[in-house]
């Protein structure tokens, strides 16, 4: 079973490779892909626990916010 703290760790990893992923594949800035990220109904399923988003694949959230996008 998780900690608190490791699956809150887990959800900022996610994040930060969401933003980073943007950067490179879209030539984002760190600020615009960040902004991305955290406006993104993507995010608000990410930091629902319940979701299980945190452990999916970066690839499987990105997809999700790619389609936002």
């Amino acid at each position: 079973m998780l900690t608190e703290g490791q699956i809150q760790c887990m959800k900022e990893d996610m994040t930060a490779s969401l933003a980073q992923i943007l950067i490179e594949e879209r030539g984002y800035s760190m600020e615009h892909a960040l902004d991305v990220v955290y406006n993104s109904a993507t995010f608000r399923n990410l930091q629902n626990t319940a979701t299980g988003y945190y452990y999916q694949s970066v690839g499987y959230v990105y997809d999700d916010l790619q389609k936002e996008i």
